[in-house]
């Protein structure tokens, strides 16, 4: 169980939950050494879903001139890209150690507090403005 505060927008919370259930789903199947396919499709699934919400909470910031949209928006790249890194690592070594490390522990880490820091005050925010 992750600890994690709830946010002032709605969908952002749906999409937190979301979020902590892919990758629970990805532990599990990782631990109980899952077919590489599943594994595949989960990793590309909680990729979608990422670039989905980060897409919408960035078009949330925008819509009310958020002044630190860029500094939000370059987490966002950063995330993306180590994530499609990481995945298309694991799409060649097959190394269920590395990839679970990262979900465990590095995924973790940056998804509390991301959602702690940046996402709490952003949805505070566009709350107050809309």
């Amino acid at each position: 169980m992750l600890n994690y505060p709830r946010v002032a927008i709605d969908f952002m919370n749906n999409d937190h939950a979301e979020f902590v259930a892919l990758r629970k789903h990805l532990l599990d199947l990782l631990h109980m050494g899952a077919d590489h396919t599943q594994v595949d499709a989960m990793l590309d699934q909680l990729l979608e879903h990422t670039r989905r919400h980060f897409t919408e909470e960035e078009e949330l910031m925008l819509s009310v001139q958020f002044p630190p949209y860029p500094m939000h928006k370059g987490e966002h790249d950063k995330v993306l890209a180590d994530m499609v890194s990481r995945i298309e690592t694991w799409k060649v070594t097959r190394n269920a150690k590395d990839i679970s490390s990262w979900l465990e522990h590095a995924v973790r880490d940056w998804f509390v507090n991301h959602v702690s820091s940046m996402d709490f005050v952003t949805a505070a925010y566009i709350q107050a403005r809309s």
